[in-house]
Formats: C-alpha cells, structure tokens, sequence
C-alpha cells in the first residue's frame, strides 16, 4: 500500500504533515507511512493510478483529465480562502512589486501544463514568452529574480511561501486572481471504500494544533465536490512549446 499528500509539502513543514498523518493513522492503523515528494516516482500518473494506492493529493486538471475514471474522489480540504466557495481555490496572479506591463510584454512562469492552478488558470492568454519551472516555489523566484514578469499560483500555496519567507510578499504584488474552481481532489484506487478515509481525515483535522494546519496551508475542514463540478472547467490548450524562455 502507497499513501502520499504532496501538493502542498514543503520540505520546512514536513513535520506538520506527518503529525497530521499520525492522527489518521490512529485511526486507521494499518495504513502505510506518507511517500515524500521527493520519493514519488518521475511518472505522477503510475503513483496516482497505482492499484495499492490508499490516498493522494492530485490538482483539479488531471483529476478532470486523466484521472476521472481511474481513481476514487475521496473528499477535498477546505481551506477557506476569502470569497471563494467551501473547498474551491483560485490562483493569485504575482508581478514584481512596484512593476505595470502590458499583458501582451509578460513573460510568464508556470511550474507544469498540467496544473490547473499555474497553467490552467491562465486560460491560455497570449503572453511574450513562457517559462515552465516544475513548482510554484520556482515560478516565484523566477517572476522575483527577472526570468519571468508574472507567474499564476495556487492562493494556499502563496499563502505558505509566504508564511516561510515573508521577504517574498514584500518583493512580489498580487495583480489579480483567478476564477475559483474546485480544489485539490484527495484519491484512492478503484475498489477502495473512500468512507473511512473520509472520516478519519476529518476526525484528525479536528484533533491537531492550529499551527499544524496552519503550516499545512490552513484547512479548516472536509468538504466533498461532485464530479461535476470538477468537470465543468475546461480542459486548456498545451503552452506553446516554440516560445519557451532560457
């Protein structure tokens, strides 16, 4: 059995997330230890449709994409972000503070094509170039040290950068904000019974520190989305391949 929660782990709050993983745990006890980040396989899609998967964290995209018919909904953490509907995220747009472009002279950062957060949110908008980074964190430090003029981030990712580092809200401004659309889907494989995941999730929510789940982005909660509601967002169009930046 596999079990990993990735999206949101940063390597300074990895304590926060396995003491959350320790209360579910105590729940059910015979679940496997968290799988870091740094130890998934290259291929997320094998680790997210393996048959021994017990839970993961997947973004909206390839959950509508790829994923639908292959793996369980499990439920989605509320994190209460202001104005945005129980379970929804939506993306801040960040700029260089001080700094007013054009949209058609942005050079853009997104950490992949298939997120929906970094790419999807963009709604494929012509931009001057395009820099893929592999993670929010990197799209920040590029928009931050001039590789890139303005990048999209998943709001309870900016919310952990910059309880980390503080010095990042003060070089970095937020221009905008996406449209809300469903979070971050938590899965199972095919055949599992999602229920008892369900619960004791819930239940260790409820049972750790503020400052954990602070740590841990904030969720406040467990909220379940249907499917389509996840489905209603469109599918985007791949970036631009020819157009990439060094």
């Amino acid at each position: 059995m596999i079990a990993s929660l990735p999206m949101y782990w940063q390597r300074e709050t990895a304590q926060h997330w396995a003491l959350f993983w320790d209360a579910v745990q105590q729940r059910l006890p015979h679940l496997p230890p968290l799988t870091t980040p740094d130890a998934l396989p290259e291929d997320w899609y094998a680790h997210w449709m393996a048959p021994d998967l017990i839970l993961s964290h997947t973004c909206g995209l390839p959950f509508r994409d790829r994923l639908r018919d292959r793996v369980t909904y499990v439920a989605t953490f509320d994190y209460a972000l202001p104005d945005t509907p129980p379970g929804y995220y939506h993306s801040v747009v960040l700029a260089r503070r001080g700094e007013t472009r054009d949209q058609g002279d942005l050079r853009l950062a997104f950490n992949q094509p298939d997120s929906q957060s970094g790419w999807g949110s963009t709604r494929a908008r012509g931009f001057a170039g395009y820099l893929e980074t592999g993670a929010h964190r990197k799209s920040v430090s590029a928009v931050i040290d001039g590789r890139a003029d303005v990048a999209y981030v998943d709001a309870v990712t900016w919310r952990i950068l910059c309880l980390l580092d503080p010095t990042i809200a003060e070089a970095l401004q937020v221009i905008d904000r996406s449209t809300p659309t469903a979070g971050l889907a938590l899965i199972t494989a095919i055949g599992n019974d999602p229920a008892p995941l369900h619960d004791a999730l819930a239940a260790a929510l409820d049972d750790i520190p503020a400052e954990t789940r602070t740590a841990m982005g904030g969720p406040v909660g467990l909220t379940r989305i249907s499917n389509a509601d996840y489905l209603a967002v469109p599918i985007p169009s791949p970036p631009p391949q020819t157009r990439a930046i060094a």
